[in-house]
């Protein structure tokens, strides 16, 4: 055990990546117990080291120097298990990111087949913020509902809802529910948003930094939504 714990005090600080794969579920409950392996060989039976970059949510239990591992999960979120294996070859490392979370509820939401997982803001006008799905797709039903600073809320069913913007009462928080019609479910997404998100970048101009996509992308975007594209010329032409 000590000539390991020297030949591994060596190899760490030299160590390389390269093509190794740990086996084992990526998604795991709270509270349960999992095993992971990886498929490179070492030169001895004990000549592998596994840790957890955060023992909170994901703490080796047991042996951490075989090639198989126990671990026990706590809190969600998500953490990176890795192991350090010593090769005839050479020292190796693996790793792979492990969530610990609610599985029936992601089960459910995959089962939906919505393929929509953000939605993006443009300015239309000094006074109008437009918000759209990542997706371009009319098989969904929409409902958006957005929060202002001072508490005020609006809601649209629209699928690119356009809503009232100032710097004073600014947007601080943004919800879709993305309802899919066959089979009947639903997902929520939500975004929270800082004050400097809406400061201009140029005040003189009044220019709102586009955060993901330009005006340009945007008209493009727009091009299957005819009502829509005819709401914003009127509002540009106001």
């Amino acid at each position: 055990m000590k000539k390991f714990l020297t030949l591994a005090a060596g190899f760490l600080a030299t160590i390389s990546y390269a093509q190794c794969k740990i086996a084992g579920n990526s998604s795991i409950k709270p509270n349960e117990t999992a095993t992971f392996s990886v498929d490179a060989k070492a030169q001895c039976d004990e000549c592998y080291f596994w840790k957890s970059s955060n023992e909170q949510n994901l703490k080796i239990d047991g042996n951490n120097k075989t090639n198989k591992i126990t671990v026990k999960t706590g809190s969600l979120g998500k953490s990176t298990i890795s192991v350090s294996v010593l090769t005839n070859q050479g020292p190796l490392q693996c790793e792979k990111v492990v969530e610990v979370a609610d599985t029936k509820q992601n089960v459910a939401e995959n089962s939906c087949g919505i393929q929509i997982d953000d939605f993006k803001d443009v300015k239309v006008t000094e006074s109008i913020i437009s918000f759209f799905p990542n997706e371009n797709s009319s098989d969904y039903l929409y409902k958006w509902s957005v929060t202002y600073i001072n508490g005020e809320t609006q809601e649209s069913s629209e699928k690119i809802p356009q809503f009232f913007f100032s710097e004073i009462n600014y947007i601080t928080t943004v919800k879709l529910k993305i309802t899919s019609k066959s089979p009947i479910c639903s997902i929520t997404l939500t975004k929270k948003f800082e004050q400097n998100y809406w400061k201009p970048t140029n005040t003189k101009l009044g220019i709102t930094e586009q955060k993901v996509y330009s005006p340009g992308s945007y008209s493009e975007y727009v091009k299957s939504d005819d009502k829509t594209k005819s709401d914003i010329n009127n509002i540009n032409q106001k």
